[in-house]
Formats: C-alpha cells, sequence, structure tokens
C-alpha cells in the first residue's frame, strides 16, 4: 500500500503464502484475497488502522483452488466478489457492513458469476459465462 507521502507498507492475510489487494475505496480499505499454506483463497477487507478482516462465503469450497475472492467495495463498505463451491462452480456475493452475506448467480451463468465492481447506491456489475462458456455482461440492483 503506497500512501499519499510515497511511503509503501506492506500487508498479508493471516496465515497467507500469497496475498492479493483487489480494490481500495476513498476509506482507504482494501479488499482482496489471500492464499492458505493449503491453497485456498480467502476475501478479506482490511481496514484503513491496517486490521484485516477475513471473508469467506458461506458455501464456498475448501478443496485446494477453491475459496472466495474479495474484488470490490463501495464508500459504504458493503463488498462484493465471488467464490467457487465443491462443484467448481463461481457465484458472486455481496457482504454487508454488518457482515451478513448474500450468494448469487446471474440468470444464465451456469459457469459462473463474476462480480467486479459496486457503486454506492449498492448496484454491482461484472460478468458471468453460460453453459457455452461465453461470457456476458451483468448488473445486479439491490
Amino acid at each position: 500500500m503506497r500512501s499519499a507521502n510515497g511511503s509503501i507498507a506492506s500487508f498479508d492475510g493471516p496465515g497467507a503464502v500469497n496475498t492479493y489487494a483487489n480494490y481500495i475505496n476513498s476509506a482507504g480499505v482494501i479488499a482482496g484475497h489471500y492464499i492458505d499454506v493449503n491453497a485456498v483463497s480467502h476475501g478479506y477487507v482490511r481496514a484503513a488502522d491496517g486490521a484485516i478482516t477475513r471473508v469467506d462465503a458461506p458455501g464456498a469450497g475448501t478443496g485446494s483452488g477453491q475459496g472466495t475472492n474479495a474484488a470490490c467495495l463501495n464508500a459504504a463498505g458493503i463488498l462484493t466478489g465471488y467464490f467457487e463451491d465443491w462443484n467448481s462452480v463461481y457465484h458472486g456475493f455481496v457482504r454487508e457492513t454488518d457482515g451478513v452475506i448474500t450468494a448469487f448467480r446471474a440468470p444464465r451463468g451456469e459457469l459462473g458469476t463474476f462480480p467486479r465492481s459496486i457503486n454506492k447506491g449498492g448496484t454491482i456489475a461484472g460478468d458471468y459465462r453460460d453453459a457455452s462458456g461465453v461470457s456476458h455482461g451483468f448488473l445486479r440492483i439491490p
């Protein structure tokens, strides 16, 4: 993380082998994911004070290569991302500021739903893959 004065601070998720920062909002809160020693992905939210909250979507697989990826959060702290379940199907999720996580799939998103961004009103944009493997865009309106 690079601060306004140019200093750089590194951080890792708890027990992480690799840590990825995917997004930072205007409050300095970072969303991303990290990979643990078992090759399972865990989403996280890193507060501006450095505190890291692990985010694992209900239904996320815990096998190698599976897990949760936190993609983006808005200024209010509402988080979106995706997870891979035990059947290797990707689902989108939204995590409210109280920690409640709701999973969703785009219609015809048989091979996966991948949220990429969320605006201040909570509308989520992303892409999904249909049964033929073709990608399409979607909007999820709260």
